[in-house]
């Protein structure tokens, strides 16, 4: 039985050694060339840039007083299509840009819009929701980013809350 064993083990060995030499020795030659599929995978890239108007380095509304309408941030100019925020595509594929508040926007702000174009009327209010600004931006491509807010019986001071910008590759 012993000896059935040992000579099972050594052809079984030699089978798979015969196989993996039968498998891998392909002749080729100059009528017969190898070809093969080259392939390249890259990641998507999703980032991108955010440049503010002028000389700003965040979002401020300056109202005229505690009832106010279309305030538009310090350095945005609407009618002169001067956005308060550029958003440019440095990535690798076609980019949608989305953007919400981190925390609730307060009560006596009645309406916080946004657009990438410079007309209210086209705006979308939001709020910690994220909402579409702008869809399928090509690398290398930029979109503005107009924002207006609407006050009604807003307490004297200083307010802030965290504004968000996230991408997505388009579909």
């Amino acid at each position: 039985m012993e000896k059935i064993e040992k000579i099972s083990a050594v052809v079984i060995s030699v089978m798979v050694v015969v196989s993996g030499i039968a498998s891998t020795a392909i002749a080729y030659d100059a009528n017969n060339p190898w070809t093969g599929t080259v392939k390249w995978s890259i990641p998507s890239d999703t980032s991108f840039t955010v440049t503010f108007a002028g000389s700003q380095t965040q979002i401020n509304f300056t109202a005229s007083g505690k009832n106010d309408t279309l305030i538009e941030p310090d350095g945005q100019d609407a009618v002169a299509e001067t956005p308060i925020i550029t958003i440019e595509n440095t990535g690798n594929t076609n980019l949608n840009f989305k953007c919400n508040l981190t925390s609730a926007k307060p009560s006596w702000v009645t309406h916080l819009k946004v657009c990438s174009t410079p007309f209210v009327i086209d705006a979308t209010d939001f709020n910690t929701t994220l909402v579409l600004i702008n869809s399928s931006i090509a690398p290398g491509e930029s979109t503005p980013m107009y924002l207006w807010s609407y006050i009604e019986n807003a307490p004297a001071g200083t307010t802030t809350r965290t504004l968000m910008i996230v991408s997505e590759q388009s579909a």
